[in-house]
Order: structure tokens, then C-alpha cells, then sequence
């Protein structure tokens, strides 16, 4: 009889996570000195409301690196304003996001949250400026996303997004400590670095591929001076949270 495969810690192809954590140690080696790192907590009302919220707070803060600020709604947007409007500015300033979602059912699947479409929209951006975002769970702590396996549901504009948890999921895991290292502020009197050892022997990982024409994965380059703002998808990150082309 066949012996089954053990769970896995990760839904996402080796090569995927090979990439995320490259392109998380270059976030980290092109941090400034004394630059602030801001993580945005994206949570539904129906979570906030709870009695221990304050509590979970607290738990995510603690569980980040030291010196980073964490935002919420009330600390970032105008209640009275278009949320619509404010988001891309504000999204521009961010390091990362955490998102925390709702469960159908706990008591099925404790590991599976559902995150509604504001979220998912929210998520997509981040994602897709190749800046980590990471789930929190009661009973996991700090998942990135990329990790998660993922699942569309309904129809735009109202679609959600479906994330669970990998079954042998560990807070050891490589993803979650380059996702952290790129989180982490660098002292203002830390020196600068050129690169960062990638923990693969002989390679360091720089902004460029080994031929130096192409961006390695997870680093955003302008296409020009004039267009800063127009940058290419992680190839690593960009699916499947996306949409996909009709």
C-alpha cells in the first residue's frame, strides 16, 4: 500500500517561494535608513466589533518586527470622503498589508477565511507593487498569502477571495521570515547594501538578473523617468489573485 504524502506547508510551486523570498530580501537590502515601515491591518467590521479585537491587535503588533507601524481604517482614511479616492495614495505609502478575513465555518475548515471584495481589492494592489501581505489567524498567526491556496467566489464587482491555511503550516516557515525581514526597519545608522545573500552559498540576490537586463523577481522598476508609477506584476505574486482575462 502506498504511503500518503505528508501535508504540505505551502500550496504554492517551490519555484513560486524561491522567488517571493528573493524578491523579500531585496526589499529588505533597498531599505532606507531610518525609513518608517507601514503595514495596513484590514479587518471587516464584523471582526473589529468583537470583545477581544483590542487584544488581537496587540498580538499582530507583537508579532512584527520591532519599530514598524501598524494602521488602521481611522488612522489613515476620512470616514466622510470617498474611500475609492483615498486608497491609491494612501496604498503608495505602504511597506505591507495584513489581512484578516471571515469564516463560513469554523468548526469545517478552521483554516479557511473569506476575504470580501474591498480586501481583495486591497490585497491585489499590495501585491501587485511586489509588497509582502500576510494573513492573520487565530490559530496560525501570520501566513503569507502566497502561501495560502486561494479561491475566487461570485462576481465582480462584489467577488470575494477564499484564502486557506496550508495544513502543516509553520510559523518556521522561509516565506514568513523573508516576508518579515522586508518589514523590518533599518536603523538610521545602518549602512546601505548592494545586495543581500539570498542563503543559497555563492549567490547574492541584486536588482538585476545575472545578465543585468531584466529586474530579478518581485523588484518594481519604472519604465522610464516620466512613468515611475507604471510597474510590471511580480511574476511570482501577480496569480491567482487577479481577475482573470474574459
Amino acid at each position: 500500500m502506498q504511503t500518503p504524502d505528508p501535508p504540505a506547508p505551502s500550496y504554492a510551486q517551490p519555484t513560486r517561494r524561491r522567488a517571493y523570498i528573493t524578491g523579500m530580501h531585496q526589499l529588505a537590502a533597498a531599505r532606507q535608513p531610518g525609513a518608517p515601515v507601514r503595514i495596513y491591518l484590514s479587518a471587516p467590521p464584523a471582526v473589529q466589533q468583537r470583545t477581544g479585537w483590542p487584544g488581537r491587535v496587540n498580538r499582530i503588533h507583537a508579532a512584527l518586527p520591532d519599530g514598524t507601524e501598524l494602521l488602521h481604517y481611522r488612522d489613515v482614511f476620512d470616514p466622510a470622503a470617498d474611500y475609492f479616492k483615498q486608497w491609491p495614495p494612501i496604498a503608495d505609502t505602504l511597506d505591507g498589508l495584513i489581512v484578516i478575513g471571515v469564516h463560513r465555518d469554523r468548526r469545517r475548515d478552521p483554516r479557511e477565511q473569506t476575504l470580501g471584495p474591498i480586501a481583495r481589492q486591497e490585497l491585489i494592489h499590495i501585491v501587485g507593487a511586489g509588497k509582502p501581505v500576510l494573513l492573520h489567524s487565530t490559530t496560525h498567526g501570520l501566513v503569507p498569502v502566497l502561501d495560502c491556496r486561494p479561491r475566487r467566489t461570485g462576481e465582480d464587482p462584489h467577488q470575494r477571495l477564499r484564502l486557506t491555511i496550508p495544513p502543516a503550516w509553520s510559523a518556521n516557515e522561509p516565506t514568513l521570515h523573508a516576508a518579515l525581514g522586508a518589514l523590518t526597519p533599518k536603523a538610521a545608522d545602518a549602512p546601505s547594501q548592494r545586495g543581500i545573500d539570498t542563503g543559497t552559498g555563492n549567490e547574492r540576490a541584486t536588482d538585476t538578473q545575472p545578465n543585468g537586463d531584466e529586474p530579478a523577481p518581485g523588484v518594481q522598476h519604472p519604465h522610464n523617468s516620466e512613468e515611475g508609477k507604471i510597474r510590471t506584476t511580480p511574476p511570482h505574486l501577480a496569480h491567482p489573485f487577479a481577475t482573470p482575462p474574459r
